[in-house]
């Protein structure tokens, strides 16, 4: 009598517990979640369903200590810092040093010009002439049109963030106002810090930057999406890139200060396990890229090698 009512007991467990499994795999993955990850495929998991967040918990102590033992020798010569962003998780070098922001600022920039849209409710992207005072020969080759080109100013968005052009980049700036940029700074983890009319910030603070838009918290999904969208579509492949595979999207900004001071900043989209790197190299080219694909490959093994486990 006792061993029917143990059998009995076992099987209400054993249906219970697959009765439990089955609704929270459902509400892991509800029926609007697959459509909406088709829609926004670069945003946070958070952003788009704010009551189910990930709460894994990763070791990551064995790609701290390798991090350090690579990172250490170079001094205050390289910042890094790495963001698990299912967990917040964060490995950081000399991540709190000051650096010259130069090109990274063109994605705070966009992102006002993009507020602004929302802001008005403005539809379709106007075409401006480009003003001399807007032509920057230092990189890009927008500024060979000259004075009077015609442009719509979504393609300057787009050679802005995709070729890091700098006429682009003050076209898009004349669009907006101060207001504007002002809205997107105070929706960033980033104090206002500028060395004469320099703009500088340290690889976390850049980090912010990125995940504003990874979890939509300054513009709207749409706007945040087209953003990355953009970013994963880059010119640029040697530093952060090439340390992660080509099937791997990575949405990232590059900067370039007088040939001195080299950044790559990034989200690296590894299936269900998505990272932000920031890394600054204060060196010659040859040396960045060395540095900068020996890290972000050694992170990207190491979050891959952690899917595969699971």
């Amino acid at each position: 009598m006792q061993k029917g009512v143990v059998v009995i007991l076992f099987v209400l467990l054993v249906v219970s517990l697959g009765g439990n499994f089955y609704l929270l795999h459902h509400m892991e993955e509800p029926s609007s979640a697959s459509s909406l990850r088709k829609q926004y495929p670069l945003l946070s998991a958070r952003a788009l369903n704010p009551n189910n967040p990930n709460n894994l918990v990763v070791n990551f102590l064995p790609l701290r200590q390798n991090i350090h033992k690579v990172v250490d020798p170079y001094g205050d010569s390289f910042a890094i810092y790495f963001e698990y962003l299912p967990t917040g998780t964060t490995i950081g070098i000399n991540e709190d040093h000051n650096f010259t922001a130069e090109s990274l600022l063109k994605v705070p920039v966009v992102m006002a010009y993009f507020h602004k849209k929302e802001r008005i409710g403005l539809k379709t992207d106007p075409t401006v002439k480009i003003l001399p005072s807007e032509l920057n020969a230092k990189f890009g080759d927008l500024y060979k049109k000259g004075a009077g080109y015609q442009i719509n100013v979504g393609d300057a968005v787009k050679l802005a963030l995709q070729k890091s052009d700098n006429t682009a980049s003050l076209v898009i700036a004349d669009q907006i106002s101060e207001n504007d940029f002002q809205f997107v700074y105070d929706g960033l983890d980033v104090p206002e810090m500028v060395t004469g009319k320099t703009p500088i910030i340290t690889a976390q603070e850049y980090s912010s930057v990125l995940k504003a838009l990874y979890f939509a918290s300054v513009l709207n999904t749409d706007d945040s999406e087209e953003i990355l969208d953009l970013l994963t579509q880059t010119d640029f492949h040697d530093l952060l890139p090439s340390g992660v595979p080509s099937g791997i999207p990575i949405a990232h900004k590059i900067g370039l200060v007088n040939g001195e001071i080299y950044q790559d900043c990034g989200i690296v989209y590894v299936p269900q396990a998505p990272y932000s790197l920031c890394m600054v190299s204060k060196s010659d080219e040859k040396t960045a890229k060395q540095r900068m694909h020996t890290l972000s490959k050694m992170v990207y093994d190491y979050v891959a090698s952690l899917q595969e486990q699971n």
